[in-house]
């Protein structure tokens, strides 16, 4: 059964604060996940002036979440474990972001686009293992960035929980009994990233991910 975007949010808005802008955050400055440039655009497509993203609505919020995030990985077609991480990725690392993650847990070529080889094997395929296996080419990338960039060290214990909880949360909604995930409850750890993921295949699904 598919996720709703309220559902979603739940779980994404906890990982999303306030109003940041942290010189060494290359997102920049960022108010619920929203990053200035993706606000900027909304509101030039909507006829509105350009102003700080310290100023968004809820009504904005919502509105943003729905149209670039949530139908752009078609998480409402889902179901729950991976429309979930799909929305999630989305919000963290932008639609492409998402979506190539999605293409290579799959075995697809990897566009950054959602194609016809996506929609023939989205419904057929094992959506709690897709799920879990995107969210370890999330912390995949956190290694990666922080090798490139020392300085992002600082943030990668705030991903790498926001990571592991987003695998807690899909174990539960594949029906694991409490015993399971305590059982498997290793927080996801360069020892379980999948070893077929050289530096340059990460580096390529860095360049689909948000500026």
């Amino acid at each position: 059964m598919p996720i709703t975007l309220k559902e979603a949010l739940k779980f994404t808005l906890e990982w999303e604060g306030g109003f940041t802008d942290d010189p060494v955050d290359p997102g920049g400055a960022t108010n619920k996940g929203i990053i200035q440039s993706v606000y900027n655009r909304y509101r030039r497509k909507n006829g509105l002036g350009i102003r700080s993203v310290r100023n968004l609505t809820e009504e904005e919020m919502l509105e943003i979440y729905e149209k670039d995030y949530w139908d752009l990985v078609r998480a409402k077609y889902l179901k729950s474990p991976l429309g979930l991480v799909m929305f999630d990725t989305c919000v963290n690392m932008g639609p492409s972001g998402s979506i190539s993650r999605l293409q290579m847990a799959l075995g697809l070529n990897v566009t950054g686009s959602w194609t016809k080889e996506i929609s023939d094997v989205i419904h057929s395929c094992d959506a709690g293992a897709i799920a879990l296996q995107i969210c370890r080419l999330r912390v995949a990338k956190r290694y990666a960035r922080i090798k490139e960039d020392e300085r992002q060290k600082r943030f990668l214990k705030g991903w790498l929980n926001r990571d592991n909880d987003l695998a807690k949360e899909v174990k539960k909604m594949i029906g694991a009994n409490i015993m399971e995930i305590e059982e498997d409850d290793e927080d996801i750890s360069p020892d379980l990233i999948d070893n077929s993921l050289d530096a340059d295949t990460i580096k390529m699904l860095e360049s689909f991910d948000i500026k």
